[in-house]
């Protein structure tokens, strides 16, 4: 009896390995070639399987014949057969354990060749803004609506893209390939996508934890940190987290006006981008991510094709306690930028002259800092202190303070309050912003909110 029991256990691995292939097999109508090389497949592998039950039951069958009288004080009548039974059982469910395993890296394979594994994942994300200003008055702002569309293209390589509407016109945000089974813990990235520059240059406007963009991200990187270009991270196999990127692009930024995404140009034009970052886990509920991040463009045509050096540091730590199942907790992060570059001696001239400009090496730097309070899985306050120097050297810094007031009235819907005081060389001002945040469908950006 207990060898049928056995016996039915291993049916049910095959008979659930049936049902989760034969609905895959004909739901895309494959060609009949496609289902003869996947039922011959399947068919050597239940062969197989019934090869490991028969050893299997074998050794078993030794272990029981082998098994030596016992010479102790007898065990009380009916104790020693349920022991002996109790041993056998769990021999077996060992047995059924090894064969589910050892059959369940086949299966995935197998699965992957099916056409329906294949169906794209589409999401829609839409973002609005109400802004009041002392200086520009109030508007209501329809941001974006960003479509993305992802999905594995075979079992090596996956495909993604985001598709971004605003009052501008709609625009390829980003579309790109990337490798999922290269050796040696390599990744490849090609296409156009937003450069790993960075804490949050490449987070989208409705991504991030506050309303606006650092200023310092929009004066050094240009926007979002977009470019065209290809992209190689390798993870160090290391017991500590850490991952270095090497990356060739266009430009970097996606209102960067420096350089032309249309245009050929030389290898000294391009710009080349190195980052290494690390994660730090002190205990179950406090961590910290740093990165370090520098991009050089050897020669910018605009600026009497002299170089440019782009240098970042950022840290964020986080304070996650499990006992609150990670609904609350605490954000810090911080990121410190420096500009080196030669700029014109007053700035650029607003009209075309033919006189020649002067340049001279110039040097800023720029940081933002931001802390959040989680104190539930609804609602978080924060504050973000902005700082930046004006790359030409030509006007004072600038500076912003912006207390924030997040509110997740659903998983898939946000609601964002903020103040921000603006202390700007040429503009002192109170703007109030209202967000409000939505995602249908199926929309994921990496590991931002970890």
């Amino acid at each position: 009896m207990a060898s049928h029991s056995f016996r039915g256990r291993v049916a049910l691995v095959a008979l659930a390995t049936l049902f989760v292939l034969a609905p895959r097999a004909f739901a895309e109508d494959p060609s009949v070639d496609d289902l003869k090389r996947e039922l011959q497949a399947m068919k050597r592998q239940m062969q197989q399987m019934q090869e490991t039950i028969r050893k299997q039951e074998e050794a078993i069958n030794k272990i029981s014949a082998g098994r030596p009288a016992a010479t102790a004080e007898p065990a009380p009548q009916g104790a020693a057969p349920a022991a002996t039974a109790a041993e056998e059982e769990r021999v077996k469910d060992e047995i059924a354990a090894k064969v589910a395993r050892e059959l369940q890296p086949r299966l995935a394979a197998l699965n992957k060749t099916f056409p329906s594994q294949f169906n794209p994942a589409i999401g829609l994300v839409m973002d609005n803004v109400f802004s009041s200003k002392d200086h520009e008055r109030a508007n209501f702002e329809f941001r974006s609506a960003e479509l993305g569309i992802s999905a594995n293209i075979d079992p090596f390589i996956r495909g993604y893209a985001i598709l971004n509407g605003t009052p501008d016109g709609i625009d390829v945000e980003e579309a790109a390939i990337v490798t999922t089974s290269l050796p040696y813990n390599l990744t490849v990235k090609g296409g156009r996508f937003f450069a790993d520059f960075g804490r949050l240059s490449h987070q989208h406007d409705h991504n991030l934890p506050f309303v606006n963009r650092p200023l310092v991200l929009d004066r050094f990187v240009g926007g979002e940190s977009q470019g065209d270009g290809v992209e190689v991270s390798w993870l160090a196999p290391l017991p500590q987290y850490v991952t270095l990127t090497a990356g060739w692009y266009n430009k970097i930024g996606a209102e960067n006006d420096r350089a032309d995404n249309g245009a050929p140009r030389d290898f000294s034009k391009f710009t080349y981008l190195g980052r290494v970052a690390s994660f730090l886990n002190f205990n179950d509920d406090n961590n910290v991510e740093l990165g370090g991040s520098y991009a050089y463009t050897p020669k910018i045509d605009i600026e009497d094709r002299n170089e440019r050096h782009l240098v970042g540091a950022d840290l964020t730590y986080r304070y996650t306690p499990l006992s609150q199942a990670s609904y609350r907790g605490l954000v810090w992060g911080t990121e410190f930028l420096f500009n080196r570059e030669d700029r014109p001696v007053g700035g650029f001239p607003a009209e075309p002259t033919v006189e020649p400009l002067v340049f001279k090496r110039r040097d800023a730097v720029g940081l933002y800092t931001y802390l959040e309070a989680r104190f539930t899985s609804r609602y978080y306050p924060g504050f973000l202190f902005d700082y930046v120097q004006d790359v030409d050297g030509a006007a004072p810094s600038t500076r912003a303070y912006s207390p924030y007031f997040t509110i997740w009235l659903s998983e898939f819907q946000r609601l964002r309050l903020q103040y921000t005081y603006l202390d700007a060389p040429t503009n002192h001002e109170s703007q109030f912003f209202v967000q409000w945040s939505i995602a249908l469908g199926s929309h994921v950006h990496g590991f931002g909110d970890r």
